[in-house]
């Protein structure tokens, strides 16, 4: 079974390359993730039924590359293109600023919170916990990488001086801070792909041996920050990290992202079906829990407490998967019924998006198209990540510190929505 799982995943890849030469169409990003994250598969001696789920997680994300093969993004004329390229919005970096502000606000009253940077550091590996109330303050500093990607694209649209990048740089400087007080792997290395986006479309496509160079590099990056966050704390006036105590550097928990909470749920006695109930926490999920005590958990802190046994006493959770969310809150046979009717729908949904905007930025590669850009960017990454990650803390991340922020960026700016460039026939050519 595993020789077929890997032997269609190859099939696919080569007929996704084949069929679409952009290396960061949504089909290649699916497949890329997908073999990151259920690569451990390989390295336990997975049953059949876990790789019969496994092609299930597979076999959604094909939806991407047939629709990417029959609808692909149309080679346009410039002469056939109906959209004006427009000067940069005033003061956009007055405002990319000023909206940025509120974020770095939150981080530096948390730090100060907790008793200074020392306190901040570490109570990292208790973060789940300690930051029970402060919801809000997080919320506002994760802003801060929607911004910074819609800074860095609306950046590469024209020439900028070297003042201008400066500024732009101070601005990541503080983002990295943030992420790395975050401990989160994901809020320090995520930005790194999405500008690699950014520059492929609106700058020089990005060339596959550059793209496996920089994707190995960050990969291995997150081994090596998954074991620094899980030791760093000061030991009197010194700083040290989980480098110090491990015999290895690299932490290898991200290849089993996938198919580990799949493998629990199979390992189950019984499951104890929640009937939809960490899906209603995306609504319920902004009421503090003082207010009410028995509001519905999320899928990770359920899935944690049901199946794990609370392995870490409320000090972390372990993700779901998309997949295991259905099956712990419908069953088998309904939760694969869910996810094969609904995911297959959002990657169609992207696929459709990336071509909109993609047609955009060629029709008139300006700060609207960048901000376009930057916002497919930001959808596309939270609607691949719900593969391994749990559905309101993705989702609801994804409007509150993505969505919502670079609206409000855009009234600030006098932008109102996308423009997608009206095309005649005979500029449809090639495919992209």
């Amino acid at each position: 079974m595993s020789i077929a799982v890997c032997t269609l995943f190859l099939a696919t890849l080569v007929y996704a390359i084949v069929t679409n030469s952009d290396l960061f169409s949504p089909a290649k990003f699916y497949l890329l993730s997908f073999m990151i994250f259920y690569f451990g598969a390989l390295t336990n001696d997975a049953k059949y039924q876990l790789w019969l789920l496994v092609l299930l997680v597979l076999m959604a994300g094909m939806v991407a590359v047939v629709v990417e093969a029959l609808s692909p993004v149309p080679r346009v004329s410039r002469l056939a293109l109906k959209v004006r390229r427009e000067a940069d919005p005033p003061h956009f970096l007055m405002w990319i600023w000023s909206l940025s502000l509120p974020g770095v606000l939150a981080e530096a009253f948390l730090i100060h919170n907790f008793g200074g940077l020392q306190g901040y550091i570490n109570m990292i590996g208790t973060r789940v916990v300690e930051f029970r109330g402060f919801g809000w303050a997080t919320t506002l500093t994760a802003t801060l990488m929607a911004f910074n990607l819609a800074y860095f694209a609306v950046g590469l649209t024209r020439r900028r001086t070297a003042r201008w990048w400066s500024a732009y740089w101070a601005h990541f400087a503080i983002l990295l801070v943030t992420g790395f007080l975050s401990g989160s792997r994901s809020a320090v290395l995520n930005i790194f792909v999405m500008q690699l986006f950014c520059y492929h479309y609106l700058r020089k496509n990005v060339r596959l041996p550059q793209a496996v160079t920089i994707a190995v590099i960050l990969l291995v990056c997150a081994m090596i920050l998954g074991v620094v966050r899980n030791g760093i704390k000061f030991e009197g006036d010194t700083l040290v990290t989980g480098l110090q105590q491990r015999d290895s550097v690299v932490e290898l928990s991200t290849i089993h992202y996938g198919e580990a909470p799949l493998q629990i749920l199979l390992d189950a006695d019984h499951l104890q079906l929640v009937y939809g109930m960490t899906f209603l926490s995306l609504v319920t999920n902004a009421i503090p829990r003082d207010w009410w005590p028995d509001k519905p958990d999320s899928g990770g802190i359920v899935f944690t407490k049901i199946y794990t046994a609370d392995a870490w006493n409320g000090l972390s959770n372990l993700a779901p998967t998309y997949l295991g969310e259905g099956i712990m809150n419908f069953g088998w046979a309904l939760g694969i019924a869910f996810f094969m009717a609904t995911y297959p729908a959002l990657m169609y949904y992207t696929v459709w998006y990336y071509r909109r905007v993609i047609v955009r930025v060629r029709a008139a590669p300006d700060a609207q198209a960048a901000l376009d850009l930057a916002q497919y960017v930001l959808v596309a990454w939270a609607i691949v990540a719900l593969m391994t990650g749990e559905v309101t803390n993705i989702l609801l991340g994804l409007l509150l510190t993505r969505i919502i922020p670079l609206q409000v960026l855009r009234a600030a700016l006098g932008l109102h929505g996308s423009r997608v460039p009206q095309l005649r026939r005979a500029s449809i050519g090639a495919r992209a």
